[in-house]
């Protein structure tokens, strides 16, 4: 065959292949001139329909225009840039490296720490066994004085001829022992080998055999009375390597290893690849994994999503106080309340006259100059009046502006010694008199207003076509 018909071959085999593929996952919709296929689709809507509270009762042509108010979201921020700033490129390629890592896991480097681990372990035995001790120990402070020296060494001696004459170790432990860490297990310590622990205590526990006990040993900490459990030789490599390396994925060896890896790449390339480039390609070699290559573009696109939103929508809305209050006045009756609140502070203070001070200076005061007022004129010079708020309740809410405001005269208050006086300042509403008395739900309504209406602008600047064909095989094929 000449090159001209390889060449060719070539181009009808992957025509073939690029036609088995969209007949597999046909494209669902385009936006913008991008394509989304079916499979793209079905992973959002089965994603979010297993979150309580997100679509499960929406339909799917419901679902089908929130996914298509997501996408020219998405293309707007695209079109403006944010895809390429900085802050946007770290944060995005840092989930992004965390998905991509277990693919670069280097099971050679894993198993070469794990025996290495176990080899320097082994050198520092010295041929020397294993050994499981049980001990009680009595405290001794290195500064204690001769009559505590004396207590603590009798002591030690009646608790060591009780158990020559038969009393059970462990039951001993439980109740003189002080290492709380052994005392509870009956005094056994786990498997220790030469250097783990105080040399008093090994030179001592080494010399017994199993079901030896030892009379008190002096150490830098106390009186130990010492029996031996158990000794045995170090395990071979094999026997313990699953517990080695699972050990090192506790502390992140597979992360490690992937890095290792990676690094190992980059630097065999001579400068040609970065570490970005390497994990592109590990992200271009699992195209095949749809559960991947989704979840990486959700994540692109959400950040895309959250960083548009807040600058064309949330922030701008919540900035424009003016905007928010001309809101609150053509929707008034929406925000009304079905019971007076109270809005203002709590006082608690040392003395009536800080306490009549305080409620005057504060029954007034803006939101903003609250806190300056508190510190520069209240409590000055010494902290004479606690001040919580500034709140927006109704009845039930606050034992102190029930008691206070709403006559709730038998409400127990909370008692405080050091501040024994307490009142209330503020005023006592029976509506909303402007949006900061609803400003949560305000802003919320008024966030909403604005982003549908940025819908509306970008659904007339990009195009979207969907294929009811295809939509009808969602789920069903």
């Amino acid at each position: 065959m000449n090159t001209r018909n390889i060449i060719l071959s070539a181009l009808l085999a992957l025509a073939a292949m690029g036609a088995n593929a969209q007949q597999d996952d046909p494209v669902l919709m385009v936006v913008n001139g991008q394509p989304v296929t079916r499979s793209e689709f079905e992973y959002s809507y089965n994603k979010n329909s297993s979150v309580e509270g997100a679509v499960e009762e929406k339909s799917l042509d419901e679902y089908v225009e929130m996914f298509i108010n997501y996408k020219l979201k998405v293309v707007e921020a695209e079109a403006q840039r944010m895809d390429t700033a900085k802050a946007f490129r770290e944060e995005f390629l840092t989930y992004r490296d965390m998905q991509l890592t277990p693919y670069m896991v280097d099971q050679t480097f894993i198993d070469s720490v794990a025996f290495s681990l176990y080899d320097r372990y082994r050198q520092q035995l010295n041929g020397k066994e294993l050994i499981r001790p049980a001990h009680i120990l009595i405290l001794l402070s290195q500064r204690a004085d001769e009559a505590e020296q004396r207590e603590a060494k009798a002591k030690a001696d009646s608790i060591y001829e009780a158990l020559l004459n038969g009393a059970d170790f462990a039951t001993m432990a439980a109740e003189y022992s002080k290492d709380p860490g052994s005392a509870e297990r009956g005094g056994q310590l786990p498997w220790i080998g030469p250097g783990a622990t105080l040399k008093e205590f090994e030179d001592a526990a080494y010399a017994l055999q199993p079901g030896e006990m030892c009379a008190p040993v002096l150490s830098q900490v106390g009186y130990h009375i010492i029996k031996m459990m158990e000794r045995k030789q170090l395990e071979p490599y094999e026997e313990l390597k699953p517990q080695i390396v699972r050990s090192l994925q506790q502390q992140n060896i597979e992360e490690a290893s992937a890095e290792h890896r990676i690094q190992k790449i980059v630097e065999a390339s001579s400068g040609r690849l970065t570490r970005e480039a390497v994990l592109d390609s590990v992200l271009a070699a699992h195209l095949d994994n749809p559960e991947l290559r989704y979840l990486v573009q959700e994540y692109h696109d959400g950040l895309l999503l959250y960083e548009i939103s807040k600058t064309q929508i949330w922030d701008p809305a919540k900035a424009d106080t003016k905007a928010l209050e001309e809101y609150f006045r053509h929707n008034r009756p929406r925000y009304a309340w079905d019971q007076p609140h109270f809005k203002g502070f709590v006082l608690q203070a040392k003395n009536k006259k800080a306490l009549k001070k305080a409620k005057k200076l504060l029954r007034d005061a803006a939101d903003e100059d609250w806190k300056t007022i508190v510190k520069e004129q209240i409590n000055k010079d010494s902290v004479s009046v606690m001040v919580t708020g500034p709140y927006l309740v109704h009845q039930g809410e606050n034992k102190f502006i029930d008691r206070y405001i709403f006559g709730q005269k038998k409400t127990e208050l909370p008692n405080n010694a050091r501040f024994p006086f307490s009142d209330v300042t503020g005023r006592k509403l029976k509506q909303p008199r402007s949006y900061l008395d609803a400003k949560a739900a305000v802003e919320t309504d008024a966030q909403r207003d604005a982003e549908d209406k940025w819908v509306a602008e970008l659904r007339k600047k990009y195009s979207v076509t969907v294929f009811p064909e295809v939509l009808r095989t969602v789920n069903n094929h």
